[in-house]
């Protein structure tokens, strides 16, 4: 269910619904712009080929599993695109996917590499729940035991869940049990609790007998899964956290490389851009590496896209003075979802309902950003972004690229300058 009735014409909620880190089912809410006519597709029917899937639809299985990297901007729309692949995927005569959010699962604050491979068994088991299966195979009590055995784990969880106690604690806590007592992963490893650092230990220490166990389980319930004619293969495709620190992300897909590669299912993996370019130097290769480009804004089929995405969800007339303050902000996000909603936010913020947007506001708008960006960076940035060579391997590069200082698109020369912040440093002769 939508949670307003949109486009919006009030201003608080237009000012609500414009925020770059507004949550809605865009899907459900009829949001959805599909952009593949102005981004292309080729990247998601590729993505598709390379997991056994043929353009008319026919599911071949993988003669290895494949791990896919996908990336791309902040607010470019790698999550929606990830959500849309598992709408796609997710039936009988393809795929049982398993939809992993780690924002949603987890305390971002405190996230480790280690929760990256709970995280896994637990949402697959969870999954297989609702629908049926809960096979407790011998691979799975193991990793229960290997989880829960702690006494002081034990003590921790009957006490967190007394109330709600319906098995025998000192007889041994397994996956089913817990989810069963109202158990998530989120309370399991958030705060400094005695069951967060043992998982944590446990799985670093036995990371690789570990992913043994769990493949193992991957093994056993693959069959269950085509019996049910849930799917024919399993497939986990999870989204990541651009808050997840970077060093985190290397940790995962660079020193456990070999670790992930191991794992006996097919995975699409989300990973901050600068984390992205980081892989790409790594010399453990993984399947393919995919990137959600910007939207170039030099095509009117691409503008009017970009209008669409803003007047589905606030009112045209009510706070447009006309088209033109729409693709002068159109123009200044570069193509970039997020920014285009930034400069449409601070627009109505300025404006309060009481007049609305035209150009001069979009300007000024647009000034107050770029005077943000530039606070950003000294100048050895702008050094790099006067000679206007980005190599994305330099440290400085990745650094612009996650912070939207640069932006990147399709084709050769992709990588570009934000241009709130070059107009910015023209007006200032810093360029």
């Amino acid at each position: 269910m939508s949670k307003f009735n949109y486009p919006v014409n009030d201003p608080f909620t237009a000012r609500a619904v414009t925020e770059p880190t507004f949550e809605e089912d865009i899907f459900a809410s009829k949001l959805y712009v599909n952009l593949d006519k102005v981004r292309g597709n080729e990247y998601l029917s590729d993505i598709k080929f390379d997991l056994g899937i043929g353009d008319d639809g026919s599911f071949h299985l993988t003669e290895e599993y494949v791990k896919l990297i996908f990336s791309g901007h902040i607010g470019s729309g790698k999550t929606i695109e990830l959500k849309r692949l598992h709408h796609e995927l997710n039936k009988p005569s393809q795929y049982f996917s398993v939809f992993i959010s780690i924002e949603e699962e987890l305390e971002i604050s405190r996230f480790e590499p280690e929760d990256f491979y709970v995280l896994l068994i637990t949402k697959l088991i969870t999954q297989l729940q609702e629908k049926g299966i809960s096979r407790n195979t011998e691979s799975l009590k193991e990793l229960a035991k290997m989880f829960f055995s702690d006494s002081e784990v034990k003590k921790e969880i009957s006490e967190s869940i007394k109330d709600e106690l319906a098995v025998n604690v000192e007889a041994g806590i397994g996956f089913f049990d817990f989810f069963k007592i109202g158990g998530s992963l989120k309370n399991l490893l958030a705060g400094e609790t005695k069951t967060a650092k043992v998982i944590r230990e446990v799985t670093r220490k036995n990371l690789l007998h570990l992913t043994q166990l769990l493949n193992d389980y991957l093994s056993d319930i693959r069959a269950d899964i085509q019996d049910e004619n849930l799917g024919q293969d399993i497939l986990f495709i999870v989204d990541g956290s651009e808050k997840i620190m970077f060093e985190k992300y290397e940790t995962l897909f660079v020193r456990d490389a070999n670790v992930l590669i191991g794992i006996n299912a097919n995975m699409i993996m989300s990973v901050r851009i600068d984390a992205f370019y980081q892989i790409e130097k790594s010399p453990i290769r993984f399947t393919s590496r995919y990137v959600v480009p910007m939207i170039r804004t030099d095509k009117v089929e691409n503008g009017n896209a970009l209008c669409e995405i803003i007047t589905k969800r606030i009112d045209f007339d009510t706070f447009f003075e006309n088209k033109e303050a729409l693709e002068k902000c159109i123009f200044y996000s570069g193509g970039c979802i997020r920014q285009l909603f930034r400069i449409v936010n601070v627009a109505i913020r300025k404006t309060r309902g009481k007049s609305k947007i035209n150009i001069e506001v979009v300007e000024a708008v647009v000034d107050e950003i770029g005077n943000t960006l530039r606070e950003s960076i000294d100048k050895s940035y702008i050094k790099i972004l006067k000679e206007g060579d980005f190599e994305p391997a330099e440290a400085k590069v990745k650094e612009m690229l996650y912070g939207l200082l640069l932006l990147k698109y399709n084709g050769k020369s992709s990588i570009k300058m934000n241009p709130i912040l070059e107009k910015y440093l023209r007006n200032a002769n810093e360029l």
